[in-house]
């Protein structure tokens, strides 16, 4: 008995950790669900896409119109309630500057914890003396650490991403651009939790 129970909670803790598998299966997933449940023209059932979008539109010296679009989308809690609680599963946000545009990704845990994140960058470079370069970086986490970070570049808008880069231990260069995303998957969890706050704050 103790033996199984022991076995038991070695699985529990074995499914709680994330790995390059579990979590590109969960990316595949939420990719899946998106495709197919949008919401839109949909009546309810399974083809209800469940989602916040939040747009901000603005002016900005020197590149023009601005504008951010951020997508959330959740899961419900278990919990006995008419009215469960929810929790963010996965963002997007897409934004320009100038002609620009940018496109990130953030997927999370149930415990708000961020798990992967993919970003494209069409105007960065990490290397002094070089013309800006259009990046795609993807990040893995577990429980708040890397495990795993990929990044690619090409000259902007030519010929097929080529890796610069990939492993756990990030390279100095890139760790303020990693440290950034980590900072906008939480400003994007907690506008989440403001949101959810306002639209489902119910009582049974």
């Amino acid at each position: 008995m103790i033996l199984l129970l022991c076995l038991s909670a070695f699985l529990q803790i074995g499914w709680a950790q994330n790995t390059m598998e579990s979590i590109r299966q969960r990316y595949s997933d939420i990719k899946d669900y998106i495709a197919t449940h949008t919401g839109d023209n949909k009546n309810d059932g399974a083809e209800w896409g469940e989602y916040y979008h939040v747009v901000a539109r603005q002016f900005l010296p020197g590149t023009g119109g601005h504008q951010e679009d951020v997508y959330m989308y959740f899961d419900e809690r278990e919990e006995e309630k008419i009215y469960p609680s929810h929790y963010l599963t996965f963002a997007t946000s897409r934004y320009n500057f100038s002609a620009r545009e940018y496109y990130e990704e953030y997927l999370y845990d149930k415990d708000g914890k961020v798990a992967f994140v993919y970003v494209h960058d069409p105007s960065t470079s990490f290397d002094e003396g070089t013309d800006d370069k259009e990046y795609e970086m993807r990040f893995y986490l577990n429980k708040g650490k890397l495990i795993r970070s990929i990044i690619k570049n090409r000259d902007f808008g030519q010929g097929e991403y080529k890796e610069v880069f990939s492993g756990a231990n990030l390279e100095r260069k890139y760790a303020p651009a990693y440290t950034l995303y980590l900072e906008k998957a939480e400003k994007i969890r907690q506008m989440f939790i403001s949101i959810e706050k306002e639209a489902y704050d119910y009582t049974d």
